[in-house]
């Protein structure tokens, strides 16, 4: 089930966005963050490891950032079936935690590459770099000029 090129988004489109975590207040904030670049478009959410795999295929998104640890399926385990049918997605693991057996995990599992939550601010910067995209924000951010 892998994807024509043209179903991915062209240089001029924002980069289609699915983001993946069972914690929604953390899900939302990264949604409305995200959306304070003109580069990035949220075209999902998910809540669990399965309703991940069925958004990623129904809405070929460019980027999933994803949640190791969730209920029903894992994002280690959601990752490996994502990768297997649209191999161009590039998908970022987020987690709590810290440690290199988690990493080695997701490498694994064809993430891209890998941010602890409380360094979710560099996303956009990460998205960046994976994808070799410029960032900019649409708005500058409260208390800054």
């Amino acid at each position: 089930m892998q994807l024509a090129a043209s179903q991915t988004s062209r240089i001029d489109e924002p980069l289609r966005i699915l983001v993946a975590d069972d914690f929604g207040p953390f899900r939302e904030a990264l949604c409305s963050f995200l959306l304070s670049y003109e580069a990035l478009t949220i075209v999902g959410e998910a809540a669990d490891g399965h309703e991940a795999i069925e958004l990623a295929f129904r809405l070929a998104p460019d980027v999933i950032i994803m949640d190791v640890k969730m209920p029903r399926k894992s994002g280690i385990e959601a990752t490996e079936q994502i990768k297997r049918n649209l191999p161009q997605v590039h998908v970022i693991g987020v987690s709590t935690q810290n440690e290199s057996f988690l990493k080695a995990s997701m490498k694994a599992a064809g993430f891209s590459t890998f941010v602890t939550k409380d360094c979710a601010h560099t996303l956009p910067d990460v998205i960046a770099t994976i994808t070799d995209r410029h960032m900019a924000q649409n708005y500058p951010l409260e208390g800054t000029a």
